[in-house]
């Protein structure tokens, strides 16, 4: 027994399993974690940037070398040995990154990250072995191989550590112990490929090609899963009670459990009282389980009455598969994929697999990190103090979607009162002002529309289309973008256009849609306003829409008929117009940014009150040309032009008009 420090192992020579050279040196490398396992790495310069990076340094830096007492000896007669050849990088791929990303020592940590992430990620997938036993397969595949190879030549032993420190919930560093353990043998290859067809198929949905992605790449990682531990809450293993089921392997089927929770507990969490049913959880056997869930024979000598039983099926049966789970990112390399795997197992039937997994990310605020130490801190408590339900809950809509952190801004939670309250005294205002209490026959007016009711309906129609679509793909922000905010613009150029006297119908038909639309995200605003300011008119009149009491009940809108782009470009037009107008007005108040010339006059501009529009009859001769030609050619479903239109332009006019010709082509 001998105690040694680092300092005293530098120099050793040493014989390196496989290795092209007869001896090597143990060298000092500052990047190494002092707090994880030995402190001792092989080092693999040819295909780990971090180890090329220290042997380069001492290499070429001869204080380094004296510093640490390291003899040129020991490290420069050594050049990096191809090993891998990795497509993208070739066959020193450690070498070629730390040159294209210019690292320049081994303290460049975070480039060294980046090259590290790169190199290992593709060299285990797509790297293919240049010499030794398993030369030209992949490294996937013959990892294990030399693995095996090392210990049954006794030139390796199996080694256990962690991947980093772990920290336990109260604080203080673990040590880990090399323990009798149970795995779930995730990797199997049947049981992977069933799997991995469902994730694949039709009958599956990831909402995000990140999160599809990731599944995909951990069903060819996850392999034995650690699924034990002696102590602590859960399951004990049916074989061998000694041991409790961790809680990710024991959490991947209970929403089958869902479906017949209310029967068994009548929502009394903590089983204190009996549910609806009268089933103790002492009579639910193995073989009841198997009768609700596997449509198994009803057990002999069961407590449990058969008609309990199979009402506990027929809701099972109902509800079952499972058609969304949401969960966070970080499950996707275990709870989530054991879950694909468990229900394939158990149940061997791809009609009960699940339909569709949702993986968000993270919550930050203000786009930092929360924290308690730093204050930037909000729980959902103190968000509903501050800024109240719906106020909160459109923040946390927009706050972004998929497996980027989500941000709440605080200034979009306080604008978001803001434009509620405008919004229901908009409403409050508006629709008193178009339908009279007692209500009216909406006959006439839907027959009385014109030119801008057409546009503001062809606008509702396509948030009702565009909403419907991101609420299906789980993407809150575009519902809040085409179902709420850009509604809340458009409405506004609707009542300008018909100098602020709406049409009934029209209005009504919009107001209808918008609550519904966001109800979902603000059903405590949308219903208030719908109970007293659209319900009352509405169940007074006649010939609209039918109405429900409920939004709860109120069917989602329909659109009224295809989307009209004339219709939508007459309203774009109608903003641009408007904004020019107001930029015009602004710079003939204040003179533009020119600043006045010396010995004008300084005196206040005068006020204007009138603005001229004029419109063009017709197009110039050029420009109905333009048209003339692009008439023969036809668009595509993103509304661009299939052929090339830029070359029959040009062809049709000289130099000069032929610039002029594609700006006109271009707007």
């Amino acid at each position: 027994m001998a105690t040694v420090t680092g300092q005293d192992l530098i120099g050793k020579a040493l014989s390196a399993p496989l290795a092209k050279y007869e001896k090597v040196y143990a060298l000092p490398m500052t990047t190494i974690s002092m707090t994880k396992g030995t402190g001792i790495v092989t080092s693999v310069p040819s295909d780990s940037p971090d180890d090329w990076a220290a042997l380069r340094d001492l290499q070429t830096k001869a204080g380094l070398r004296e510093k640490f007492g390291v003899e040129e000896a020991w490290c420069v007669p050594f050049a990096p040995v191809p090993i891998i050849n990795i497509p993208e990088f070739g066959d020193l791929s450690a070498v070629k990154l730390v040159d294209d990303l210019k690292i320049q020592s081994q303290k460049d940590k975070d480039l060294l990250k980046q090259a590290k992430d790169a190199v290992y990620l593709k060299g285990f997938y797509n790297g293919k072995m240049l010499v030794g036993l398993c030369e030209g397969e992949s490294v996937e595949i013959a990892k294990p191989k030399v693995k095996q190879h090392l210990l049954d030549t006794k030139q390796a032993v199996p080694y256990y550590e962690p991947e980093s420190e772990i920290i336990s919930r109260t604080g203080d560093v673990c040590i880990v112990a090399s323990c009798y353990q149970w795995f779930m043998k995730y990797g199997e290859e049947q049981w992977r490929e069933v799997v991995r067809k469902h994730l694949k198929g039709d009958g599956f949905k990831a909402y995000n090609s990140k999160t599809q992605h990731e599944f995909e790449l951990i069903i060819d990682w996850l392999k034995e899963w650690g699924c034990t531990r002696t102590q602590g809450l859960g399951t004990r293993l049916p074989w061998d009670d000694e041991f409790v089921i961790e809680s990710l392997s024991d959490s991947t089927i209970y929403m089958a459990y869902y479906t017949v929770a209310g029967l068994l507990q009548g929502g009394v969490l903590d089983g204190s009282a009996v549910g609806p049913l009268g089933v103790k959880a002492e009579d639910m056997s193995h073989e009841c389980w198997e009768y609700v869930f596997k449509k198994g024979a009803y057990p002999a000598d069961c407590k449990v009455p058969e008609e309990s039983l199979a009402k506990m099926r027929h809701e099972f049966e109902y509800w079952y598969p499972m058609d969304l789970r949401c969960s966070g990112k970080d499950l996707i390399r275990n709870h989530l994929t054991m879950c694909l795997y468990n229900h394939a197992a158990i149940w061997e039937d791809e009609k009960l697999m699940p339909k569709s997994l949702y993986c968000n990310g993270y919550m930050i605020l203000n786009n930092e990190k929360m924290s308690k130490s730093t204050g930037n801190f909000l729980t959902i408590k103190d968000c509903i103090a501050k800024f109240g339900v719906d106020a909160t809950r459109v923040t946390l809509a927009d706050a972004g979607d998929g497996l980027d952190d989500a941000n709440f801004e605080t200034d979009v939670a306080n604008a978001v009162i803001l434009k509620l309250y405008t919004l229901e005294k908009w409403l409050q205002e508006n629709i008193k002002a178009a339908v009279p209490e007692e209500g009216i026959d909406f006959a006439e007016s839907r027959n009385n529309t014109d030119l801008w009711d057409g546009i503001f309906e062809n606008a509702i129609n396509h948030a009702i289309e565009q909403a419907t679509k991101n609420y299906v793909d789980m993407k809150y922000k575009q519902v809040l973008k085409f179902g709420f905010f850009e509604l809340q613009s458009i409405k506004e150029d609707y009542l300008i256009a018909k100098g602020g006297k709406a049409n009934p119908y029209t209005l009504m038909r919009f107001v209808v849609a918008q609550l519904v639309l966001v109800n979902p995200i603000i059903p405590h605003f949308a219903q208030y306003c719908w109970d007293h300011y659209v319900y009352p008119v509405l169940s007074k009149s006649q010939n609209f829409d039918p109405i429900a009491d409920s939004l709860t009940k109120q069917a989602w809108p329909e659109v009224s008929g295809p989307h009209d782009k004339v219709a939508a470009d007459r309203l774009a037009y109608l903003k641009d117009s408007k904004g020019s107008i107001r930029l015009g007005l602004e710079k003939a108040k204040t003179g533009g940014k020119k600043k006045p010339k010396k010995g004008a006059s300084t005196e206040p501009a005068k006020v204007l009150e009138n603005c001229v529009v004029f419109v063009a009859k017709e197009y110039p001769e050029f420009q109905k040309k333009c048209l003339t030609i692009l008439q023969d050619f036809e668009f595509d479903e993103n509304n661009k032009i299939v052929g090339d239109h830029v070359s029959t332009i040009r062809a049709a006019f000289d130099k000069k008009q032929a610039g002029l010709a594609m700006k006109f082509v271009s707007f």
